[in-house]
Order: structure tokens, then C-alpha cells, then sequence
């Protein structure tokens, strides 16, 4: 059986240190906490646990202290957690099975699911390079947004890691980051051109973040970021009521190959704000399908069965069909259940028809 070293950089993580840590000791040989000069007791709770802590002085760079927690492991193969990572017991005892079979292949890549439900349940996950041959060396870049460049075997693995932030992450600290790169004089890669221009939107300087993601669509970046910055765009046009610039950056994504869900219901949304509901019915139903293995693009997973079914049941609303709208909205809450919306918009159909 393959060791496995689980790597972790930290900094003021006392409140979750612990958790991460009791799910890691269930499957790893040896864990590597690298503590970016904490001034909370994250070292000592670590220490606690059995880790190997090490101290890194923080330089604005992940890469830079991933590589360093990578050149501390010991073990045959080496994976990465965030202090705010949960793996559960199903999981855990997956990643104790996957050790039999980790010499198979070089890279492993496991889900990463960000967002939840109420419920629990994911609702934005995509796929992650999750644990590597420590043979291959520490190939960590990119100060922010950081990704393993090696080349080797790569393999897919049903093994789901849960990203449950207790705290948000201080603002504005990954645009920072990237604006220091700029200012030093530093060439953007197409890859960090998108998560540039990412940032930018969600720190809402949208002028600049419509700039950012123009650039980034003349670039030979991947073509699931090209589409995600595509519906960016046009998430960004929308909102100024500028929907012919929408459907120009979705035709954009369109051409470069079959249209995910998440374009697919982009593009439904245009529609239906253009009151042109038959092709708002079109793009929804392209997108109920099942939701994608094996991809690297983010996965909204709502825009594969949810989403769609109740913006079906509104258009078939406005085609004067209820039972069709009760129908559908009847489906999505199959994805939701006691979904507010959903519900309240279940609730006016049904009055329309016990008044007739």
C-alpha cells in the first residue's frame, strides 16, 4: 500500500484546525501543516494532532508555501488540504481504499464542492488535482489561485473534499495580490488573466473586469474558462439591460463547442428578458441533462435540473399554460426541496387554477 503525506498551509486557523485534522489523521501517514506566521494558537492545536509544523514567512505567494509544505513530505504520494476542508467518513474511507491503488497513476483528481444547500448538499463543485507522486517534485505557481504544473499520468477518482468556510476570506486580498504583480511589471498567463478578471468582478469594479475578460477571450486560455468568462460578460451586460452585448458574449462561448448547462441557461435568461419566451423554452430545456464527469470547468450544479425547471414553469406561465408551469416548477423542487421560490410560485399557479 502507497503513504499518503497530507500538506496544509495555514494562518490563523484556530477555530478550524481541528476539524480539518480529525478527518486527515483517517487516511494520512503523515501530515505537514505549514504555518504562515500565525498569531492564534493554529501551530500549537496542529502540534496537538501529531503534525510536523513548519513555519514559512508569508510572501504573498500560495505557491510558494505549497511547494514548501510539498519539499517537507516524506510519504509516496502527497496531498493538499485547506484548513477549512472537511472530508466526511464515506470519503475518508474512500481515500483509505484509493491508497491500494495510487501507484496506477501519478496525478489524482477528486471533486471539490464549494458551495451547499441548506441541506448540505453541493451546488458549485468542479474537479481539483488532489494528490500527486511526490517523485514528480513541488511544481506549485501562481501566487494566487495556485495550480500543480507537472507532466505525468493523471486519473479520476469519486472522492469528494468539502470546502466549509466558517469565515470569509479578508477582502480583496487575492485582487491585491494580483494588482502587485501588475504593478511590478509582471506578465499575466491566460490563466491568471482569468482569475484576474474574476476578482475584479466580484470586487463589482465591472468597467475593469469587462476589460479583464476581453483580454482574456483574445488568449489561448482553456476553453472552460473562455466559456465561464463568456457568461461573466454576460452576467455583467444583463445587469445593465444591455442584452444585445449579452448574447454577444454568449455566442462567443457557443462557437467554441457544445454549450454547457450554464451557458445554456445563461442564454435562456437573455431570452426570457427579451420577453422572446419560445427561445427562452429552448435553451432551458437544453439544459436539464445529466451533470458532467470527468470536467474541468466549474459545475453549477442547479443549472442541470433546478434552475431550468423553474424558469420553465414562468415561461410556460407566460405561454398561459399553468398546468405545464405547475408541472415543471413541481420538478425543480424535486432538486430543492422547500424551496422558497419555488413554492411561492407553486402556490400563485395553483390559485390561478382553483379560481377558474
Amino acid at each position: 500500500m502507497a503513504t499518503l503525506s497530507v500538506t496544509m498551509i495555514v494562518k490563523n486557523e484556530e477555530d478550524v484546525i481541528g476539524r480539518v485534522l480529525d478527518c486527515a489523521k483517517a487516511f494520512a501517514d503523515e501530515i505537514i501543516v505549514v504555518d504562515t506566521e500565525s498569531s492564534d494558537r493554529t501551530a500549537e492545536i496542529a502540534a496537538s494532532y501529531g503534525a510536523k509544523v513548519f513555519t514559512f514567512e508569508w510572501t504573498d505567494d500560495f505557491s510558494a508555501a505549497r511547494n514548501f509544505a510539498f519539499e517537507k513530505a516524506t510519504c509516496d504520494y502527497v496531498m493538499w488540504l485547506d484548513a477549512d476542508d472537511v472530508v466526511d467518513k464515506e470519503n475518508a474511507r474512500k481515500l483509505v481504499e484509493l491508497k491500494e491503488k495510487l501507484p496506477l497513476s501519478d496525478i489524482w483528481y477528486m471533486k471539490y464542492a464549494t458551495a451547499f444547500d441548506k441541506d448540505g448538499k453541493p451546488t458549485f463543485e468542479y474537479w481539483r488535482e488532489r494528490v500527486f507522486r511526490r517523485s514528480l517534485g513541488a511544481h506549485w505557481a501562481d501566487p494566487v489561485h495556485e495550480v500543480f504544473y507537472a507532466s505525468g499520468t493523471r486519473q479520476f477518482e469519486d472522492i469528494s473534499i468539502r470546502h466549509e468556510k466558517l469565515h470569509p476570506s479578508p477582502p480583496r486580498r487575492n485582487l491585491d495580490i494580483y494588482l502587485k504583480l501588475i504593478s511590478s511589471g509582471a506578465n499575466l498567463s491566460p490563466r491568471q488573466q482569468f482569475y484576474f478578471a474574476n476578482e475584479l468582478y466580484s470586487a463589482n469594479l465591472l468597467p475593469l473586469a469587462i476589460r479583464a475578460y476581453e483580454d482574456f477571450l483574445t488568449t489561448d486560455g482553456m476553453t472552460e474558462n473562455k466559456v465561464q468568462a463568456a457568461i461573466n460578460l454576460s452576467r455583467i451586460y444583463s445587469a445593465k439591460q444591455d442584452y444585445e452585448s449579452a448574447l454577444s458574449a454568449l455566442s462567443r462561448a457557443i462557437a467554441l463547442g457544445e454549450p454547457s448547462a450554464e451557458l445554456c441557461v445563461a442564454t435562456g435568461n437573455i431570452y426570457l428578458a427579451l420577453t422572446n419566451t419560445n427561445a427562452a423554452i429552448f435553451w432551458y430545456k437544453s439544459a436539464l441533462r445529466p451533470i458532467p464527469e470527468n470536467t474541468l470547468a466549474f459545475v453549477d450544479v442547479y443549472c442541470y435540473n433546478y434552475y431550468p425547471l423553474i424558469q420553465l414553469g414562468l415561461c410556460m406561465y407566460n405561454k398561459g399554460d399553468v398546468s405545464a408551469a405547475i408541472n415543471y416548477t413541481e420538478k425543480a423542487l424535486e432538486y430543492k426541496k422547500e424551496d422558497e421560490i419555488a413554492l411561492g410560485n407553486l402556490a400563485f399557479y395553483k390559485n390561478i387554477i382553483n379560481r377558474k
